[in-house]
């Protein structure tokens, strides 16, 4: 006699369902979100001070930027370690219009820069410079600088991060954080042992902002959970930690149009 569900499959099926109620939520979210009108943009930073109070400020930029063949210049990014060492990521495209991502170091406050080494090679696409900007993070905690960004790797399209643990001599193989095909734009932040990639979910019908955190400096992501409400459109996130209270932004709109609102919210890590 035939069974429709095999006892296998249903101990299995069960043995799902247990595992994923018993995995925690990885961020305990206040109650308060705040909204204000306007938009966020590459140009924005998000910070979170001692006070718990978040802040928004203008984005570094270098007296120079790095310059090779290939560059695309849209996708340049700018961090400062410190007031000496910065980090620049950008991609770079080949002759078959796939791209690679690379990052260069300097020691004099981003006025000259060393040359530049390739973060990750593995891109396949097919669409030139028409990438979304690379995020580039670097923690001044520990010196790793680390990196979310999407491409389209040979498993499938999607965003992943990598990070060096060498000041930029070097960076480890890449780290999917969820495959999808739509192009995505991330954000990342760092401190110490945490790293925290927030992105726009390349799956989701609706616009919606996911959140993925690691407990190993961004080795493995071991929990991952929507950052964003259920109301409206998000886009454009950004996100600050310090030490176990973080703060996620967005760019909020609705799909009929309307006005664009800034949301904020701010919770504790869990575990």
């Amino acid at each position: 006699m035939r069974h429709p569900l095999s006892l296998l499959t249903l101990v299995g099926a069960i043995a799902v369902v247990t595992l994923t109620a018993c995995v925690p939520q990885p961020v305990h979210w206040d109650e308060t979100v705040a909204r204000s009108t306007g938009t966020l943009g590459q140009s924005v930073r998000l910070a979170l001070g001692s006070d718990g109070v978040a802040s928004f400020g203008v984005a570094w930029n270098p007296v120079s930027w790095p310059a090779e063949p290939n560059l695309c210049a849209a996708t340049l990014r700018a961090v400062k370690m410190d007031a000496a060492e910065a980090y620049a990521s950008w991609f770079a495209t080949r002759t078959d219009s796939s791209v690679v991502l690379r990052v260069a170091r300097s020691d004099d406050g981003g006025r000259t820069w060393q040359a530049a080494v390739t973060a990750d090679s593995t891109d396949v696409g097919r669409t030139g410079c028409a990438r979304p900007t690379p995020f580039l993070a670097a923690d001044s905690l520990n010196g790793y600088v680390h990196l979310a960004y999407h491409l389209v790797a040979r498993e499938g399209a999607g965003l992943f991060f990598t990070h060096s643990m060498a000041r930029g001599a070097h960076f480890h193989e890449p780290v999917p954080i969820v495959y999808g095909e739509h192009p995505s734009t991330a954000a990342l932040a760092s401190r110490g042992d945490t790293v925290v990639v927030v992105y726009e979910d390349p799956n989701s019908r609706v616009p919606r902002i996911g959140l993925a955190l690691s407990r190993t400096q961004g080795h493995i992501f071991e929990a991952r959970a929507p950052a964003s409400d259920e109301t409206g459109e998000a886009r454009t996130p950004l996100v600050a930690v310090r030490g176990t209270r973080i703060v996620v932004a967005w760019t909020a709109t609705q799909g009929g149009g309307g006005t664009a609102r800034v949301v904020v919210r701010q919770g504790t890590v869990a575990w």
